[in-house]
């Protein structure tokens, strides 16, 4: 059985989840220390861990995909989610609850390359735009939501509450997700168990230098970064030598529209996420504002993205993804310049309100485009690895600017407004840069030239309803293109 809508709720359910828990634990940090006795470098891996077992197997975790089912994915991604966060809030040490946290992160990046392959599979080009819409209103509901759930539990009930409410949604995302959501029989093409080693161990390598590199001797890092860059390079030297069997294909860097969002989401994930904690930190910190007053100032991104996020979709469908990014992408360098205007001019906290609104706009109207425009420019067959791809530019580029930000922070820690005022001319650059991304999107979806996948759907529907065959294969059932369908590149 099928129902769109429904196997959407799932697997924005699942997407909820994942972008709660790398916000909830910050708040209740303090908690946890003293409940567990926990050192400061415990309490940091606490998230750091999860982080770091999120951004490293995306890649795998997109071609699993491809070759074993979305679907199948999915669930067991958000069925180990559900274990682990029980786990977690079970944890008699913080040793224990890093532990449970890593499995937590790799659950996560099991499920998060899925939910973009499967809404292409779900939604025909004309609905994609406003599913992803709603995508884009679940990211923004996640990150806001994180700070405040967290503290309202740990004040009601307990810090361990910030991970067992994720027991109850996953159980249900997961159960709507069995019936609602179609399954395939995946391809037959090998994994590439090299690349995988590769890719795996470089990002790693990567990501543990970018968040560890503050508790650690200078020297070690430089071996760190030097070591990730003679893996990474491995790797793009594998993938080009075999093909279509890799994890990251190279027809997916053949598409310009592809590499034109990646540019743009990367942009766009290191400011969403790198400005949250200096934001929250000038408010408090250096303002004066309590933690509540300081949520009730930004809290206008996530209600102007929410209510703007599903028209932002439709109009994407209407108008196709460039129009769209690219007014995003100049909302969101404005709205940190406005922040910036009120640290450098000392003007009342509150005028970064308005800077929220203008940011909430750009939330609701670029997060849909690039990701329309990313899985529009692949062949449904690398649609996994395609979706593991942006993924995973999206998150090394945001944990890029968590480092990023928290050096600045730390190295101008005398004089906190001119810190602060370097870290959002900073942001502000870089979501400039996302604007010369976005300006080469495509007009309208392109499907891969392969259009619309309402009768993979169907498809999908029909093996789901039988066994099936031994040994056997999936045939080609790529739909034709649609009437609308264009070039990639205008």
């Amino acid at each position: 059985m099928t129902n769109k809508w429904a196997g959407l709720a799932a697997l924005l359910a699942g997407f909820f989840v994942i972008l709660l828990d790398a916000t909830i634990v910050a708040v209740a940090s303090p908690r946890i220390q003293q409940d567990l006795h926990a050192s400061v470098a415990g309490l940091f891996w606490v998230t750091a861990g999860y982080l770091l077992a999120f951004s490293v197997p995306l890649l795998v975790a997109g071609r699993l995909g491809d070759r074993y089912d979305p679907r199948r994915v999915f669930l067991a991604g958000i069925g180990s989610f559900a274990g682990a966060s029980a786990l977690c809030g079970l944890a008699p040490s913080v040793g224990w609850l890093v532990v449970f946290r890593v499995v937590q992160g790799l659950a996560a990046a099991a499920m998060a390359p899925q939910a973009l392959t499967l809404i292409r599979r779900l939604f025909g080009a004309d609905e994609r735009g406003r599913a992803l819409g709603l995508w884009g209103t679940v990211a923004s509901a996640g990150a806001l939501l994180g700070p405040l759930l967290g503290g309202l539990l740990t004040a009601a009930l307990d810090w361990r509450w910030i991970f067992l409410v994720n027991v109850p949604i996953c159980c249900a995302a997961f159960l709507m997700g069995l019936r609602w959501i179609p399954s395939s029989r995946g391809h037959t093409a090998s994994l590439d168990l090299l690349g995988a080693l590769l890719s795996t161990m470089g990002l790693g390598v990567l990501v543990w230098a970018l968040l560890a590199w503050r508790d650690t001797p200078a020297p070690v890092i430089a071996a760190a970064g030097a070591i990730a860059v003679a893996l990474l390079a491995g790797f793009v030297v594998r993938q080009r030598r075999i093909g279509s069997a890799a994890l990251a294909p190279p027809a997916v860097f053949g598409s310009a529209g592809f590499l034109a969002a990646s540019g743009a989401v990367a942009a766009l994930g290191t400011v969403v996420i790198a400005m949250a904690l200096p934001t929250m930190l000038y408010l408090q910190d250096v303002r004066g504002l309590g933690p509540l007053q300081a949520a009730v100032v930004m809290t206008p991104d996530a209600v102007v993205a929410a209510l703007l996020s599903p028209a932002a979709g439709r109009w994407v469908d209407r108008v196709g993804p460039r129009r769209p990014a690219i007014l995003g992408m100049v909302l969101l360098a404005a709205s940190l310049m406005l922040i910036g205007l009120v640290v450098v001019l000392g003007v009342d906290p509150w005028w970064a309100a308005p800077a929220a609104v203008v940011l909430g706009i750009a939330n609701a109207v670029a997060w849909s485009p690039l990701s329309v425009a990313a899985m529009a420019s692949v062949n449904a067959a690398d649609a996994g690895a395609a979706s593991g791809v942006f993924s995973t530019i999206r998150q090394v580029a945001a944990v890029t600017g968590v480092a990023a930000t928290g050096a600045i922070l730390a190295g101008l820690r005398a004089s906190p407004t001119l810190a602060f005022s370097v870290v959002f001319a900073l942001m502000t650059v870089i979501a400039s840069a996302g604007v010369l991304a976005a300006i080469r999107l495509p007009k309208t979806s392109t499907d891969g030239g392969h259009g619309s996948e309402e009768a993979v759907v169907a498809q999908a529907t029909t093996n789901h309803q039988k066994q099936p065959e031994p040994g056997g294969t999936t045939p080609d059932t790529t739909p034709p293109a649609p009437r609308h369908a264009a070039t990639a590149n205008d």
